[in-house]
């Protein structure tokens, strides 16, 4: 009797281990960035701006149009044994013709971090701070 109880011991745990992780994204509860400009790090010409849900990068103290996307922070779960885990959050920008993700490393009022495509990071600081 004792062995069939460790064996459906064993069992149960074996089959635990092996439960999938369910990987799915969520809107962030904070839904949006400080408003105004965030100047990069490595350009003080260059950086982000930000007005309601619309973001534009500029260069050069310039954007147009086509710059302009629309924005949402998306935070990446994954669910494992009825738990889930945030493992990462992100900027989501689209526009009519192209989504554009980056990892934000670092987020609050007068500082952003973001991985940029090349893995590298960029801090942009708030404008109105003066942190």
């Amino acid at each position: 009797m004792k062995n069939i109880f460790l064996f459906l011991v064993i069992c149960c745990i074996i089959y635990s281990c092996n439960e999938p992780i369910v990987k799915y994204s969520k809107l962030n509860k904070q839904k949006t960035i400080e408003q105004g400009e965030w100047i990069s790090n490595l350009d003080s010409l260059s950086g982000i701006s930000i007005r309601e849900n619309k973001i534009a990068f500029f260069k050069n103290m310039e954007f147009t149009s086509d710059d302009i996307y629309e924005y949402q922070i998306i935070d990446s779960i994954h669910q494992s044994n009825g738990r889930d885990i945030k493992v990462g959050e992100f900027l989501m920008m689209k526009d009519f013709k192209d989504t554009i993700c980056y990892q934000i490393i670092n987020k609050n009022d007068s500082s952003l971090t973001l991985k940029t495509d090349k893995n590298k990071s960029e801090i942009f600081k708030h404008k109105a701070s003066k942190k």
